[in-house]
């Protein structure tokens, strides 16, 4: 089951502004987006598990608390690298996992080449955080969500700047199950998808936008 978490903030709002407007040059473009990471990251990782500690401040004993999840970013190639950087400077204990999706030009389908996942004995304790700045028709984030529910992963976040209509609709088709819930936290969900899968008004090719080519 999809569940659309919408964040609104005047900084977000401003940032993703900078990011759809085809004038910004690529390293604003970069610039806005690590930006854009740290709003995602706080937000997703307000759910983390945590306990209580006994701890000693240099005055007296003092109450603290440490996060108990294993936390799994999983970047979808190339362009969810450039969500990475709010996600490891907040919480540098992450471990990350790559994924390597593309769109097949005509299809449109997803063709996957690669995927690394860490081994981690105790599943219900990890927290994954799947990245990728837009969900468009759906493809890449299904496999990607498809290759971590086979090995028995549940605690699925998703973390993009937009969607589209027709990716969110793809997705709840893929995973109707009511126990297996994923979260998606997003900025906006965008008018549609062109002929040729671009989200509109969207903000172009995040990958191309971000890495300058």
């Amino acid at each position: 089951m999809v569940e659309l978490v919408y964040i609104e903030h005047p900084i977000s709002s401003h940032l993703l502004s900078h990011l759809r407007n085809k004038r910004t040059n690529y390293y604003n473009f970069r610039q806005s987006l690590d930006r854009l990471s740290y709003v995602l990251a706080v937000y997703l990782y307000s759910s983390l598990n945590k306990k209580e500690i006994n701890l000693k401040t240099p005055l007296s004993p003092a109450k603290g608390v440490i996060i108990t999840n294993k936390v799994v970013l999983v970047p979808i190639l190339r362009a969810g690298v450039g969500l990475l950087k709010g996600f490891l400077d907040l919480f540098p204990e992450a471990i990350v996992s790559h994924i390597g999706i593309y769109r097949e030009e005509t299809t449109l389908k997803p063709v996957r080449y690669y995927f690394k996942y860490p081994r981690i004995k105790n599943k219900k304790s990890i927290y994954n955080i799947v990245l990728d700045p837009m969900i468009a028709t759906g493809g890449s984030m299904i496999d990607t969500i498809q290759q971590l529910k086979n090995r028995g992963l549940k605690n699925i976040f998703v973390a993009s700047l937009l969607c589209a209509p027709e990716g969110i609709k793809a997705l709840s088709k893929a995973f109707p199950e009511k126990d297996f819930k994923i979260r998606i936290f997003t900025f906006s969900v965008d008018k549609n998808l062109n002929n040729k899968g671009y989200i509109v008004p969207g903000l172009g090719d995040a990958g191309d936008r971000y890495f300058g080519t």
